[in-house]
Order: C-alpha cells, then sequence, then structure tokens
C-alpha cells in the first residue's frame, strides 16, 4: 500500500483489493459498487474506490480542516493492518 496526497490535501492509498481483505474488505467500490484489483483507500471516507471513482471525487473533493481528526484516527488503523510506503505524490 503506497500513501499519497489527493489534489486537495486528503491522505490516499493506493491499494490492491488483497490488502482491503486485511480491512474486511473484498476490494469492491463503496461508490460504484464494482471490482477493482487496485484502486484506492481514503480515509477520510473510510472508503474503497476504483480508480474511475477516485478521479471523480479527486476532482470535486473539498478540504475541511475538521475533518483531520477523523482522517488521522481511520489513516492510523490503516497503517497499523497493512504495510505502507510513504510517497509525497498528489494524485
Amino acid at each position: 500500500m503506497r500513501k499519497i496526497k489527493s489534489k486537495c490535501g486528503y491522505i490516499v492509498y493506493e491499494a490492491t483489493a488483497f490488502e482491503t481483505m486485511r480491512l474486511g474488505g473484498i476490494g469492491v467500490c463503496d461508490e460504484c459498487n464494482t471490482a477493482s484489483l487496485n484502486g484506492y483507500l481514503v480515509p477520510v471516507l473510510n472508503h474503497y474506490m476504483c480508480p474511475s471513482c477516485y478521479a471523480e471525487w479527486n476532482e470535486r473533493a473539498i478540504y475541511y480542516p475538521e475533518d483531520i481528526p477523523h482522517e488521522e484516527r481511520v489513516a492510523e488503523y490503516y497503517e497499523k493492518i497493512i504495510p505502507t510506503e510513504e510517497t509525497e505524490v498528489c494524485v
């Protein structure tokens, strides 16, 4: 799993369907409900998204500072469960 930032500044993880299984998921997009072998975990939403849905969300997402405590709590949980590779890329 690779840690990146969204365009507006939220934490995002590039993840595989296999990695989501460690969190109790099965690699199904929480937006369009289709299976996706590769996708994105978005802690602020606690969602797994396929590349298409993530791209749409990434274009319209608005950063709200009051979301930071929730985002950090969920991100910390993800990182305890799945090994993470951190980068500074904004995707």
